[in-house]
């Protein structure tokens, strides 16, 4: 009997399966998903058997090699996993191999002796008075793809009702950051009492290889994860949430292969048959039906737009409208702090951290004005102060929130950055009506802006339609799927690989690959892209197959279904 095993070290991405014999003594035991030990090059490695076969399928000028030991009694790879890397390979151009390299975590030469781990106190609370409305709209949810939520700590509570009450026997929740899972992490660990996993790239080898453990045997009633968690070995009729599903986050965006988590989860829900769950912050331009989900103390956050384009033709224009700066004094006379938003740190010219902190710090006297938590009347930073609740600590006492500017996420090259910010702005009044904030100031060069507006004003269908008429026109997703082909050539000692110019090889690509598409797609380019590289953009027809793709080799990076076109 023949394995087909990728030994688990570092590969090129290009490589795939080798065969091996398995000896008498391991035929009964060795299965797909097994984790063995296998002579590689000149010394022993771990690998991990995708498929059995009853002899080479091809002949060889060599004899299989023979299967060591079997390092695991049972597989580490399940039924739903090995058909998950499969349809992962196809879907990415990617070979299995790599894919189960990505998939299988490191296993720790002994015995790893982990820590209890040391949960930070933030606290998620629900208003008795929303508590029936939350529980009616949890009994909809077994109906539901799409929801939008308002608040973190009415998602917190539908997923510990979920844990007590759903019929599913694991609940996997995707998390798009570390910070935002190490956030939640307390409340789920107190419901499960030990029965949740926790997976992400801060884990130790040996945290990794046990949290995985646990998944696998079925220990873990819940699992907390990052993009990566949608590769975990879950049970058949689970649950699968993706928390704020319209973050970029889950788009793996600068390593090889670039795969998005909510395609591969979908995936993944129906390979196991499990229920597939998206809740977000606000509405999602490519879905219809989104089912709302009641906010855990029943009140709303209101929002004022500055017209920054008006304020340029008053006279003593600041950065900082006078309208805003007569806010912040009304809240520091209610004893409540204030936090300014600038998308930068420091920035030449226009809005930064540095330049409104010396515009508020002479506007406003006898207040702390700084750029450090803690000890802070007004607090100006940038959004990442808001990520994983940083401010929980201040949340009985913050009163306005401002976003200095938001016209450096409008101006992204991009036909998804109206969309973008959209749902950027959406996040942080979520993560801003958690914290306790009272109000929000939005400052803007760009008040007519459909985006502006539909986070404004609640103008989302507008927004909608003018987003998808602009990408029909231009035949953009939902209306194609997108490749986006860079080219990253090696190099020996400053020349290229071999003697086919740069210029030629990406115009000969392009050539072949609008012949193949015909009526199928459009290619355009080369262009350059954000990284200097030469690229190709494929708009592919619904059906349209690409196979050429998988045999362009390790020169060319493949991202489909990017995040960004250029």
């Amino acid at each position: 009997m023949i394995a087909k095993v990728t030994p688990l070290i570092r590969l090129p991405s290009t490589t795939d399966v080798f065969d091996y014999f398995v000896p008498d003594d391991l035929a009964a035991a060795v299965k797909p998903g097994s984790l063995v030990s296998i002579p590689f090059r000149a010394s022993k490695a771990a690998g991990v058997v995708l498929g059995l076969s009853a002899a080479q399928e091809e002949p060889k000028k060599f004899r299989a090699r023979p299967v060591d030991s079997l390092i695991e009694d049972e597989p580490v790879l399940s039924e739903s996993q090995l058909r998950l890397i499969e349809e992962f390979s196809q879907y990415y151009f990617v070979s299995t191999g790599s894919v189960a390299r990505l998939v299988v975590p490191d296993r720790p030469s002994r015995p790893a002796h982990v820590k209890p781990s040391a949960f930070n106190c933030t606290r998620f609370t629900v208003s008795p008075i929303q508590l029936p409305l939350l529980k009616k709209a949890a009994e909809r949810i077994s109906s539901a793809q799409f929801l939008t939520i308002q608040d973190v700590s009415s998602f917190v509570w539908l997923v510990l009702h979920l844990i007590k009450h759903s019929p599913q026997s694991q609940i996997l929740i995707l998390i798009p950051t570390i910070e935002m899972i190490e956030a939640i992490t307390p409340a789920v660990h107190k419901m499960c009492s030990g029965k949740l996993a926790v997976a992400h790239s801060k884990l130790s080898k040996g945290q990794r290889w046990n949290e995985y453990q646990n998944i696998l045997s079925g220990n873990a009633r819940a699992i907390l994860a990052t993009r990566q968690g949608v590769f975990l070995p879950i049970r058949e009729n689970s649950h699968i949430i993706f928390f704020d599903g319209t973050s970029e986050d889950f788009k793996q965006y600068d390593q090889h292969p670039r795969y998005d988590a909510r395609i591969v989860g979908a995936w993944l829900a129906k390979i196991t048959k499990s229920k597939l769950l998206f809740a977000s912050s606000s509405e999602v331009i490519g879905n219809g039906d989104m089912t709302h989900f009641p906010s855990s103390r029943g009140r709303g956050l209101g929002v004022l737009l500055v017209d920054m384009k008006n304020e340029m033709n008053q006279k003593g224009f600041s950065i900082i409208a006078g309208r805003t700066i007569e806010a912040i004094r009304g809240a520091l006379k209610q004893n409540k702090k204030a936090v300014v938003i600038a998308l930068r740190e420091e920035s030449e010219k226009g809005v930064s951290v540095k330049s409104v902190i010396k515009l508020l710090t002479e506007e406003l006297k006898n207040c702390k004005v700084g750029g450090e938590m803690g000890g802070f009347d007004i607090l100006v930073c940038t959004p990442h102060a808001l990520e994983g609740l940083k401010l929980s600590s201040e949340k009985r006492n913050l009163g306005l929130l401002v976003f200095a500017s938001i016209e450096p996420l409008l101006a992204i090259p991009d036909y998804r950055s109206a969309e973008r910010a959209y749902y950027r702005l959406s996040h942080w009044r979520m993560l801003a009506q958690e914290l306790g904030f009272e109000r929000i100031i939005l400052q803007s060069y760009s008040p007519d802006s459909p985006a502006v507006r539909a986070f404004a004003y609640g103008e989302f269908e507008a927004f909608r339609n003018e987003e998808l008429k602009h990408r029909k026109e231009l035949n953009y997703p939902p209306f194609s799927k997108l490749i986006k082909l860079s080219y990253n050539p090696r190099h020996t000692g400053g020349v290229l690989a071999d003697s086919i110019s740069a210029d030629d090889r990406q115009d000969s690509i392009a050539s072949e690959l609008r012949s193949s598409l015909q009526n199928d797609g459009t290619v355009a380019g080369p262009f350059t892209d954000a990284r200097k590289r030469q690229s190709l953009l494929i708009k592919l027809s619904p059906g349209a197959k690409l196979p050429m793709l998988a045999e362009l080799g390790p020169d060319w990076i493949i991202d489909r279904d990017p995040e960004n076109v250029l």
